[in-house]
């Protein structure tokens, strides 16, 4: 943990000593009683924290917000739903990296029942989006969404640059595409790729396809990948 996240419900409570949030300011990073650490409010400001007291029950905590931080990157990205292990690193990650919002698309080639993971049912994505904003400093979080199909999700898309990638039917590559937009929507399918149908639906919605080079990708390096090319070209580095 970079910084430490708080919702707002919790400034006016004490931090229990069995959160892992206090384990860590306690003996990761060796705070005692009058020290302060970096702290952030989800999708909020950015300040201090200084413990006051350290009790039985749990650390009491003054909160000092004074660094307004900058929007998410106009990125969003479309994936196909991958197994949960390869789901989480890809929610983290992404998080990391910045984007604004992700869609995780049950796709025809895919399974579909990884739709019903606890991963989503449990809310368990939702601590992973705070741990990836955590590691980058950052107290945005991305909106995630969850979709049966790939029509579904492209149905009702914001105004972007809409790119798909694809292994066996791009027009070109991501990397050498010359066009400079605002935002982007990235789609990335599962590991067995899109379905015929599937490329036919991102054509008629827009999407151009395009490819990473001729090597097979997992889904979850394909979207790091992708998204790094697109924040290059937002200047974001």
């Amino acid at each position: 943990m970079n910084i430490i996240l708080f919702q707002d419900g919790e400034l006016d409570r004490l931090l229990p000593l069995e959160d892992a949030r206090a384990r860590h300011v306690l003996d990761v990073i060796g705070c005692k009683e009058g020290d302060s650490f970096d702290v952030g409010l989800v999708d909020g400001p950015r300040g201090k924290a200084r413990i006051a007291r350290i009790l039985q029950r749990g650390l009491q905590l003054d909160f000092n917000f004074a660094v307004e931080v900058l929007d998410l990157y106009p990125v969003e990205l479309i994936v196909g739903l991958p197994r949960p292990p390869s789901a989480r690193r890809i929610l983290k990650d992404l998080t990391t990296q910045g984007v604004k919002k992700m869609h995780f698309v049950a796709t025809d080639k895919g399974e579909k029942s990884y739709l019903n993971s606890r991963l989503w049912a449990g809310g368990e994505y939702r601590r992973l989006l705070r741990e990836g904003a955590e590691q980058a400093f950052c107290t945005r979080l991305p909106e995630v969404n969850l979709h049966p199909s790939l029509t579904d999700c492209i149905t009702n898309l914001p105004c972007g640059e809409r790119l798909a990638l694809d292994n066996y039917e791009a027009d070109g590559s991501l990397g050498s595409l010359h066009c400079i937009a605002s935002s982007y929507i990235l789609a990335v399918g599962a590991e067995r790729g899109w379905s015929g149908s599937e490329r036919n639906a991102l054509r008629d919605r827009d999407f151009t396809l395009v490819s990473l080079g001729s090597r097979v990708l997992k889904t979850e390096t394909a979207c790091i990948v992708g998204l790094a090319l697109l924040l290059e070209k937002l200047k974001a580095y």
